[in-house]
């Protein structure tokens, strides 16, 4: 299943007096317009509690990097696009590079945030988001391309200091890139195309054993704290740095008569979301992680301190006997499911037995998972 469907961006037109609908004015100097769309692939949701199609990012902001080698490549330019939210399908603007560069090749890093945002148009770090949780945008600086401004091997989203687990939980982030030539003599127009850069895990089950009083998730590795901007190559896209041992529990989701007799949920940003009695639902975001030998495990606890573990694996593609595994990365831009939820699916899986439990992990499927 798919937590939500790519963004499809295009960023407008900005001068300094403000941002205009539609293509970018014909006349005047060469100049570089920034474009990010997505590749019609199905559209991507902020606001995660329903299967509309929506998308909602309250602030964009561009980096322009002198160069494309990831060693070398400065920061020369940093910009608010002055992003106005469209909810709906598709969002669509242009931007015009304010910075003025000289002739040379140049990396385009997009980045968008989901914190509301101040008066000023500007992430409210006060409350949960992207923003908050890694220090965006200020976390990436520009500077003289020589010298100073933060290098392209350096654009990571990084935990920001005092945040912890639970803000990267509550902050989605998505980036794209791309690198052009520019001569200073021809208009340049360049797309981006931006996509999450964090991983879903969503918890949605029912026939709970008598007795248990906590389900959680459980990762075979502490979490990570990083992870680049820029998509890596296959295998590679992963931070490389990670927390300590106390994170390796990636969802934990308490088990009362109370919550099992309701039929809906708040979730943290004041979103109800509606369930089935007799269920429990939890879903959080988390950075990505390499492949790990029995990477996720579902944790019942009882109230007299039992715990009973249940193996997760996740389809392969592949025929049997290699149809599942339970080794498996965690991808950026992918949601990993045990049950179904959306607008149209309402479906828990049911804890009975003691057999292994299957996490679908697909972003295909026409779904948008309440965070």
């Amino acid at each position: 299943m798919k937590l939500a469907r790519i963004l499809l961006f295009i960023l407008t037109f900005c001068a300094f007096c403000g941002c205009h609908d539609g293509l970018p004015e014909a006349g005047g100097s060469a100049a570089i317009t920034i474009a990010l769309q997505s590749s019609g692939e199905p559209d991507t949701r902020v606001s995660l509690a329903g299967s509309d199609d929506l998308q909602h990012v309250t602030y964009v902001h561009l980096y322009v990097f002198q160069g494309t080698e990831a060693s070398s490549a400065r920061c020369v330019a940093s910009e608010n696009v002055m992003w106005r939210a469209q909810e709906g399908t598709e969002a669509a603007q242009y931007y015009k590079l304010v910075a003025d560069l000289p002739a040379g090749d140049y990396t385009f890093l997009a980045v968008g945030l989901d914190n509301p945002l101040t008066a000023d148009r500007l992430p409210d770090v006060s409350k949960c988001g992207a923003a908050t949780a890694y220090h965006l945008p200020e976390a990436i600086v520009a500077g003289d391309g020589v010298s100073t401004g933060t290098l392209l091997s350096e654009a990571y989203a990084v935990l920001a200091d005092g945040k912890t687990v639970a803000d990267i939980a509550q902050a989605e982030l998505m980036a794209g890139f791309t690198v052009a030539a520019w001569n200073t003599v021809d208009d340049l127009t360049v797309t981006v195309e931006l996509r999450r850069r964090v991983a879903g895990v969503m918890c949605y089950v029912t026939d709970v054993p008598e007795g248990v009083t906590k389900i959680e998730l459980v990762g075979a590795v502490a979490q990570y704290s990083n992870v680049p901007l820029c998509k890596q190559e296959e295998g590679a896209d992963f931070g490389n740095a990670q927390l300590g041992e106390d994170t390796k529990t990636i969802l934990s989701m308490p088990v009362t008569e109370e919550i099992l007799a309701a039929e809906s949920m708040a979730l943290p940003d004041g979103t109800v979301v509606a369930k089935q009695r007799g269920s429990v639902y939890g879903a959080v975001y988390m950075l990505p992680m390499p492949q790990q030998t029995g990477t996720f495990t579902l944790r019942l606890t009882s109230g007299d301190g039992t715990v009973a573990d249940r193996r997760v694996k996740i389809a392969t593609g592949n025929p049997a006997p290699d149809d599942y595994t339970y080794d498996f990365p965690v991808r950026a831009n992918w949601i990993y499911t045990i049950g179904s939820k959306s607008a149209n699916v309402d479906e828990p899986q049911g804890l009975g037995g003691t057999g292994d439990i299957i996490v679908d992990g697909n972003w295909q499927a026409d779904i948008d998972i309440a965070m």
